[in-house]
């Protein structure tokens, strides 16, 4: 029981200094996020505005505090599902400081953790928009370049980039492009000291690196890479280009969540009046705001896009069981040639590969009913019953996902149907 408690007390001690530190770091890097709109506000608000609002009023509402308080409640599930996430969602900034150390050691010029920030016009809103971009490549000279580098730390690495993602880079590039001969570019160290503030982007490249760009960013080669990384991985999608249209799409949708953010803070609407992402989406599992969520909160009738993934699991669950078929009969014809070879017993060189089939000792089982009847023959049935109990173990409990084809009606006979038609 003592190591239990010591063991969770550990993870509790790691899962509020995690809290702890990404609130510090982030207040540090980005300021107080519920006074403007980000970029990657926009893909949030993209799939779901009602999330995109909740997040900028409140943010997860979890203080590291709380921790504390589950542990001395003994509430080990909150404890860990805290934890968890926290490591799930400092990963990136792990990772980010990696390829930060990467780069560098490349020698090339790189600015990490721009920023931009602006004022752009919604209706008769003012709504202010920044922009933080992960890494700025720089290249001078006769073909003046920019790569802009977003970093997304993933479980496993996407096929194809998420349109949240895709708008959070043209937002970028659009705002580096229209900002960038204005004093809207900022610096500032991982502690948040501002080291430049009020910049042009030529200023900061001549600042930082000696490096002359030209005053319109149309001379420039500017592109957008997103370097999605697991723990093994890496995976570049790109290149995107400021694009007017797309950028025009960034603000239009910064300036309807800047607009319906002040609406929800002033209590003129509630979140359910906002628009939620209906169907089935796996970012809904890291959403802080999914328990009050209506779409959580009623039974839906109807679903594509979770239809779509149960139909892909199944799919995937056939041919797990056609692959396992398919491997034993493959493993039986190597055992039979096998067994006709002179010298079994021995290994057999292909190659490649070398293969040999050996006898192997049957699994051992305990008859759980023999064993009870014979315990109760010795002891009596009462000590035998505790004698079980005491040897015997529980799992913890589990979920397990059951499904299956929706029955469809019969089709009609053709007696049937000529008598509908009638």
């Amino acid at each position: 029981m003592e190591t239990t408690h010591k063991e969770l007390a550990l993870m509790a001690q790691l899962a509020r200094g995690l809290l702890a530190h990404g609130e510090r770091s982030g207040m540090a890097q980005l300021g107080d996020r519920t006074r403007y709109v980000g970029m990657s506000d926009l893909g949030k608000a993209m799939r779901c505005m009602r999330a995109a609002v909740a997040d900028k009023s409140a943010g997860s509402g979890l203080a590291p505090d709380q921790v504390a308080q589950w542990f001395a409640q003994g509430a080990e599930e909150r404890i860990c599902a805290t934890l968890h996430r926290q490591l799930v969602l400092q990963r990136g900034h792990w990772l980010e400081e990696g390829v930060r150390q990467a780069l560098l050691a490349n020698g090339a010029p790189l600015i990490p953790q721009l920023g931009i920030e602006a004022t752009i016009q919604h209706g008769t809103t003012e709504v202010p928009v920044r922009a933080h971009l992960d890494f700025v490549l720089l290249r001078g000279g006769e073909r003046p370049a920019i790569r802009v580098l977003e970093l997304k730390s993933t479980e496993h690495l996407p096929k194809t980039l998420h349109p949240a993602y895709e708008m959070q880079v043209y937002g970028q590039l659009g705002m580096l492009a229209t900002c960038w001969g204005k004093p809207c570019v900022n610096l500032r160290d991982g502690d948040g000291t501002p080291i430049l503030s009020g910049q042009t982007f030529p200023e900061v490249a001549q600042h930082l690196f000696g490096i002359t760009l030209p005053a319109s960013s149309d001379r420039v080669d500017i592109e957008g890479w997103v370097l999605c990384l697991s723990m093994a991985e890496a995976r570049a999608f790109g290149p995107y280009r400021p694009d007017a249209a797309m950028h025009d799409l960034a603000m239009r949708l910064a300036g309807e969540l800047w607009t319906n953010l002040q609406r929800y803070t002033n209590g003129r609407v509630s979140l359910d009046d906002l628009d939620y992402c209906h169907g089935f989406h796996p970012l809904c599992d890291w959403c802080d705001h999914y328990a009050s969520c209506p779409k959580f909160s009623t039974r839906q009738a109807l679903d594509p896009a979770c239809n779509a993934a149960l139909q892909q699991l199944d799919a995937l669950r056939s041919q797990r069981k056609d692959l396992d078929q398919e491997i034993k009969r493959m493993e039986e014809r190597i055992e039979t040639h096998y067994a006709r070879l002179s010298g079994a017993g021995d290994w057999l060189a292909t190659g490649d590969y070398r293969c040999k089939v050996a006898p192997m000792p049957g699994r051992v089982t305990l008859n759980r009913a023999m064993l009870q009847a014979e315990l109760a023959n010795s002891l009596g049935q009462k000590e035998s019953d505790r004698i079980l109990s005491l040897c015997t173990d529980t799992g913890r409990p589990f979920t397990r996902l059951f499904f299956g084809r929706t029955p469809r009606p019969a089709t009609p006979s053709h007696e049937e149907r000529i008598h509908v038609a009638a």
